[in-house]
């Protein structure tokens, strides 16, 4: 049996109404559709104050806020479920809190001053799709989590911003997660990015795959991405374009891990700093604009390969600190031009 419920509640008058719906859901097979379209719009808890919970395998729910005050509040809890977010319209605060296998969450956030909390469960969910898209406004806090759990595909995109933060906390293996701010390499979108935007990942796990895009700041600020990761054999790719000053810090405490850090701007400044364990390959790429390197190999057993490749007209300049113990050598390429 499947149960289906839609609560539509649209408000056209021109004072302020307050649209609550509060829910508190157990069973499975359900159908849920809420539509709030008008005034100070909210559905609940996480805490907010009460209910907004969905508890139960095989649901669909979709959520639409149109204009104004919104929040939605969800701690959600069951397998193969389907969640779709749509929100338009002013100062929103969206938490969807999932737990549960094969589950797949869809944000889609536009305009104003948007925080978001999208978590994935604490008790090793395992497949799970999220996916997070924020497009217009300023001064946005970005939050995705997996707090422990495996096999999960994570996509944050954060489109025509500026002040934007967005942080990525992972627990977990073999999980496959990206950051967009602005987007390209090469999904297109690019909005003019108008600056001081920045992306932070604390992950620690083995057999990750990790990749952070920023491009175009419109030379009104900086980009800034910080790697923070504990484990073994990760797949870093790290990628910063357009104008404005670049920043790129990736601090790995584990073995194996294979980075690629790209930079390219026009007459700006390309900053990288990287420290690694045992047994990496890092590749760093680096055009235009002023280039400094600063990468950091300790290792006291694999071999290393490290490739740097500054190209520009101005000043670049690189320093290399490593301590190779492999009888057979670690391998360097140092490229300027």
């Amino acid at each position: 049996m499947v149960a289906a419920v839609i609560v539509s509640i649209s408000l056209s008058v021109t004072k302020a109404y307050a649209n609550d719906i509060y829910i508190s859901q157990v069973g499975n097979d359900l159908d849920l559709t809420i539509t709030q379209d008008g005034e100070n719009n909210q559905v609940e808890a996480l805490n907010g104050n009460g209910d907004a919970v969905l508890n139960g395998n095989n649901r669909t729910t979709n959520l639409s806020q149109t204009g104004n005050t919104n929040q939605y509040r969800i701690w959600t809890y069951g397998n193969n479920q389907t969640i779709t977010a749509d929100v338009d319209g002013n100062n929103n605060t969206n938490s969807i809190d999932n737990h549960g296998d094969g589950n797949d969450i869809t944000l889609d956030v536009d305009g104003n001053y948007n925080v978001t909390h999208t978590e994935i469960g604490n008790g090793s969910d395992e497949n799970n799709t999220m996916s997070v898209t924020i497009d217009g406004g300023d001064n946005n806090n970005v939050y995705a989590e997996v707090v422990d759990g495996d096999s999960n595909t994570i996509d944050i995109q954060v489109h025509n911003q500026s002040n934007g933060l967005a942080r990525v906390i992972v627990n977990g293996n073999s999980n496959d997660i990206t950051a967009w701010q602005g987007k390209h390499e090469d999904g297109n979108i690019d909005n003019d990015e108008t600056g001081d935007n920045e992306v932070y990942w604390i992950v620690s796990g083995n057999s990750n795959t990790l990749e952070s895009y920023q491009t175009d700041d419109n030379s009104n600020g900086g980009q800034h991405i910080a790697n923070y990761i504990t484990g073994d054999s990760n797949t870093v790719k790290h990628t910063q374009r357009g104008s404005g000053d670049h920043e790129g810090y990736i601090d790995i405490d584990g073995d194996s891990n294979n980075v690629t850090l790209t930079q390219r701007g026009n007459t700006d400044t390309q900053y990288a700093d990287i420290v690694l364990d045992d047994g990496h390959t890092v590749d760093v790429f680096q055009r235009y604009g002023s280039h400094t390197s600063n990468i950091n190999l300790t290792n006291a057993g694999g071999a290393y390969n490290l490739d740097v490749d500054q190209t520009a007209n101005s000043n670049k300049s690189y320093s290399l600190t490593g301590i190779c113990t492999n009888a057979n050598g670690c391998s360097v390429t140092v490229t300027q031009n």
